[in-house]
């Protein structure tokens, strides 16, 4: 789906239930990066999509047509030093899956996805769903974006080609909402 990062906005404008925006000042935005992996002792980082930068100086507090914030969970995550850190799906699977009723510790289990050092960072989007939505940091694409992931339980898979394609179809009611 072809979606302009203006149309998205746009809309956003329109339905974006916070009725006074906060934006994030364009000094603070620059300063921001992402973890490029999962692992904790992999440290690299990379750019933000162009959207969260665009979202983030229109309205930090964005809240949905659900009247759900959209990147609060994500900029709890961002640490002293501006880094956006990569959530660990080891935990919602570990208590999605029933797995804590099974007498096994989740330490023992630890990873329970995989431990490999480079595995793409998940950021993750408030969603107000069952599914857990995550911007998949991978490479940008020629927009400046990275692609979505979605995980329901134990199952994870690419949805969305970025989060301007993720966010236009839920706020515009084209998709449901999972």
């Amino acid at each position: 789906m072809d979606i302009s990062l203006a149309n998205l906005i746009e809309l956003v404008k329109k339905v974006n239930r916070n009725k006074v925006p906060t934006p994030m000042s364009a000094e603070e935005i620059s300063r921001l990066r992402v973890r490029k992996y999962r692992d904790p002792q992999n440290t690299e980082t990379t750019e933000l999509p162009e959207s969260l930068k665009a979202l983030l100086a229109y309205d930090r507090d964005l809240l949905s047509n659900y009247n759900m914030p959209v990147i609060e969970t994500l900029q709890r995550s961002i640490d002293k030093e501006g880094v956006i850190h990569s959530y660990s799906p080891d935990e919602e699977a570990y208590y999605g899956v029933g797995m804590d009723s099974s007498g096994i510790d989740i330490e023992d289990l630890m990873p329970v996805w995989s431990n490999d050092p480079r595995l793409p960072a998940l950021i993750r989007i408030d969603h107000v769903g069952d599914q857990a939505i995550f911007i998949y940091i991978t490479e940008r694409d020629a927009n400046g974006e990275y692609p979505i992931a979605r995980m329901e339980r134990n199952e994870f898979w690419l949805a969305e080609s970025s989060l301007v394609e993720y966010l236009y179809n839920i706020i515009s009611g084209a998709k449901d909402i999972g």
